[in-house]
């Protein structure tokens, strides 16, 4: 499952506009009408629901290859937890790498 996707968000959303998102699906999809689209709906806002998440999520939940490298430049700590400063670079990290591949080089 593509979070992302379900929601309708951009990787780099704020975590405002992923709880509108969320919001928004429940009203198109309430439990007692779509349990079925509910559950989906649901279980892609609790990956995705918090700048950590998603930074977890992006890295480990589905497949989207991140070099060492990659992961070194993102400077978490040995906790995971991460700032919107963090976030922000992994944004701006993730923005590039798109470009170029979009390019072509």
């Amino acid at each position: 499952m593509i979070a992302f996707k379900v929601l309708g968000l951009a990787f780099c959303d704020d975590d405002e506009t992923v709880r509108k998102a969320y919001l928004e699906s429940i009203k198109k999809y309430p439990p007692e009408h779509f349990p079925e689209e509910y559950k989906v709906v649901r279980k892609a806002y609790e990956l995705i629901e918090t700048h950590q998440k998603r930074l977890e999520y992006f890295l480990f939940g589905h497949e989207q290859d991140i070099s060492l490298e990659d992961y070194k430049t993102l400077c978490l700590t040995i906790d995971k937890t991460i700032t919107a400063d963090k976030w922000n670079n992994l944004c701006q990290h993730y923005l590039k790498s798109k470009s170029k591949t979009e390019s072509g080089n």
